[in-house]
């Protein structure tokens, strides 16, 4: 006994095609991230820490070297961002003063989370042009081991990767990226609905 359903190429067709969609919806949402991701990410870091946006995504072009930011996944389930990167001077941190003034004695602050107030570097302190810099380029804290001049060291802050893994960052970054994520899979899915 043969058993004919009609419309069932029809229907065969109808799910194949949905399936080929709905892949392209999932492809559409992942490029948005890994193109998106890094600057959602940087905002809300900018928003706990004293920091420009542009220094966070510093990490996203490489620049030196000694930064960067990886995107790994093929499915909305296993998408991962990894940042690596150096140790920031405080000169990321709205550092004042920026140049060592020509008289007098100063202290040199900066403010690293934005609800902390401007804070010293330390005793000590003093601004200088690192060895091998190019003309015009601006100064870093230094300061002395010790009671004689030298070694000294450059004061250094806190990294990109250490901002991001912060608790409250963090949450609001996990936060920030399922509600982004969910707008942009259902504009996807609007748009080859049509």
């Amino acid at each position: 006994m043969n058993v004919i359903v009609q419309g069932l190429d029809d229907v065969a067709n109808e799910l194949q095609d949905m399936h080929d969609r709905s892949k392209k919806v999932v492809q559409r949402t992942i490029a948005d991230f890994k193109s998106r991701g890094p600057s959602w990410i940087s905002q809300e870091v900018a928003k706990e820490y004293n920091i420009k946006k542009a220094d966070v995504n510093e990490a996203k072009k490489g620049t030196r070297g000694s930064s960067s930011v990886r995107i790994h996944g093929t499915r909305i389930d296993d998408l991962s961002i990894i940042y690596r990167g150096r140790v920031l001077t405080p000169v990321h941190f709205k550092m004042k003063p920026t140049v060592r003034p020509s008289k007098g004695p100063y202290v040199v602050t900066a403010q690293i989370k934005k609800t902390s107030g401007r804070k010293p570097l330390g005793e000590r302190v003093f601004l200088g042009t690192p060895k091998n810099s190019k003309e015009n380029a601006s100064q870093l804290p230094f300061q002395r081991r010790g009671d004689e001049r030298y070694p000294i060291d450059v004061i250094k802050t806190v990294s990109v990767p250490q901002m991001i893994t912060n608790d409250i960052v963090s949450e609001n970054i996990h936060k920030r990226i399922n509600t982004e994520l969910g707008k942009r899979l259902e504009h996807h899915l609007s748009r080859l609905s049509r």
